[in-house]
């Protein structure tokens, strides 16, 4: 890795409340990690970030993917909004989640999600914010959760 890559690791890492250790980041870049965690920030690649929320997302609490909004659920899966709104008013939302994790959805719902409200929502529970970081040409979304 050239010194100014490592410089501007350094700078940005300093840039963050808190404060990761650029020695960690270069380390993991220099390994090709795609989603690491230093110092309590995530650092994950471009080219695999729709996986792995889509991954969380199927690992998650079925019940939580069944509050999600019906317009949103319905726009993610086809399903009629009128189905899945007389499925919450009954409360089955662990039912819509599963159905939407049995019905392969995730992946759809994953993606509309990161279109609506980008990555920092699901990835930083403290502000929702994220950075954005390009080393050796690779895009780093940084989600800072101090």
């Amino acid at each position: 890795m050239k010194f100014s890559a490592i410089k501007a690791i350094k700078t940005f890492s300093e840039s963050l409340f808190s404060e990761p250790c650029f020695r960690e980041i270069v380390e993991a870049v220099n390994n090709e990690e795609t989603d690491f965690e230093v110092d309590n920030v995530r650092f994950i690649a471009s080219s695999v970030i729709d996986a792995t929320l889509a991954d969380e997302f199927a690992s998650a609490d079925a019940y939580v993917l069944g509050c999600f909004n019906a317009s949103f659920i319905a726009g993610a899966t086809g399903w009629p909004v009128e189905l899945i709104e007389a499925a919450q008013a009954g409360e089955q939302f662990e039912a819509i989640g599963q159905g939407l994790i049995d019905g392969d959805f995730v992946g759809e719902l994953a993606s509309e999600y990161a279109s609506a409200d980008e990555y920092g929502h699901h990835f930083n529970g403290y502000d929702f914010g994220e950075e954005e970081l390009t080393i050796n040409g690779v895009l780093y979304h940084v989600f800072d959760n101090h």
